[in-house]
Order: C-alpha cells, then structure tokens, then sequence
C-alpha cells in the first residue's frame, strides 16, 4: 500500500470512528449533549505507535491509526499482539488485516463519556487523569469493520509523570452505556489491559 493509499484509509478509519464516538458514553448522552471530535489532520495521524517507559520501549505490532494528544496523560500507546496472531486468533480471511484505531478524547468535547469515566473513578475514590477510544477492526480491500467484543488483545500505555506510590486503574464504557473496571498490569510507567473488538472508550483512573 503506497504512503498515499495509507494515509487516506487511517483518515477515513479515524473519521468514521470518530463519528459514532458520542454512543460511547451510554446512558448519560442525548441529542442536545452529544459531540464528536473533530476529525484531525492527516499529518497527525501516525501509522504506528510505542510506549518508552522505565528504561524499555514496548512497539506497536497491530496495523492502525494512532492520534495521541501532547497534552494527554499517555507518552503513547501499543498493542502487544501481531496481526499474524490476531488474524488466526479471530478467523480473519485471507484479504482481512486487523486494523486498530486509538484517539485521546479531551473532557471538553467528549463530556458524556467522561461523566461515565467520572462515574468509575467516584466509586473507587479515584480521580480520572484522561481517556481514549480504541476501535479494533479489520480492513477488507480498504474498508474498515469491526471485529466481535468477543476478540480480545493485550494493550500497553504509558503514563504520564507515573507515581509508583498510586494506584492506576482503566475503566472501559461500552456503545449502550455499559461501564466495568478491567484489570491491569502496571509496571516502570506502563499499564496494561486487554482491549476487545469493537469500538469503547478506556479512562485511566488512579487514587
């Protein structure tokens, strides 16, 4: 795929994410609440993405689009499976790649999702740092589709100015409104959860 072609399917990927993005925040949305993010530029969308944390760097090996915020609480994102492994693990054909697609959302403009991930953080006397969407699909000749809840892959984040005297947690809100802790691994700046197919909105919280 030439370096055009790519940057037009992660545009597309992006987009068509971002516009379904408000369901992610369940019960709490409405007509009159609801607001996607703005489609960002081309240019800001990365093709791939790392954690550096803790003296070790932890690289992407999932084919996607990556958009994560300066201002965000992650040093950046990475999913610990190959596309080899996924694509048997979830009976993927021939011409189907997995495709993941990971996004920051900022408070001021995904309001509702963050009321869910307030909502989390309230019930285990936690403060919520920021969140992300990660849409897990597959791309068939170009077009993009979602892969079942039921596939599940191993994810890695890096905190921000991580403090080993807290305790972080993720927090996953489901299209519908469903909310659960999941659980994770931190270690040396990095947690890791396991994400599952579909589109859902993970906040990282920490007491």
């Amino acid at each position: 795929m030439s370096i055009k072609s790519l940057k037009k399917v992660l545009a597309v990927t992006m987009a068509a994410s971002m516009l379904v993005m408000p369901l992610t925040a369940g019960a709490t949305d409405s007509a009159g609440s609801s607001s996607s993010e703005a489609t960002p530029v081309v240019e800001e969308v990365k093709s791939t993405s790392q954690v550096v944390a803790g003296g070790e760097v932890v690289k992407n090996e999932l084919p996607g689009a990556f958009a994560v915020k300066a201002d965000s609480p992650f040093t950046g994102v990475a999913v610990r499976e190959s596309a080899a492994q996924l694509k048997q693990e979830a009976g993927l054909a021939a011409n189907e790649t997995p495709f993941v697609s990971a996004y920051t959302v900022d408070r001021n403009k995904s309001g509702a999702v963050y009321a869910s991930f307030d909502a989390a953080a309230a019930s285990v006397g936690a403060t919520t740092l920021g969140g992300i969407n990660i849409d897990l699909g597959k791309l068939t000749n170009g077009k993009f589709t979602e892969l079942p809840e039921g596939v599940s892959v191993p994810f890695t984040m890096g905190i921000k100015n991580y403090n080993p005297n807290l305790t972080y947690y993720v927090v996953k809100v489901l299209p519908g409104g469903a909310i659960e802790m999941v659980p994770v691994t931190v270690e040396n700046g990095k947690i890791t959860f396991n994400i599952t197919g579909g589109l859902a909105g993970y906040g990282l919280l920490c007491k």
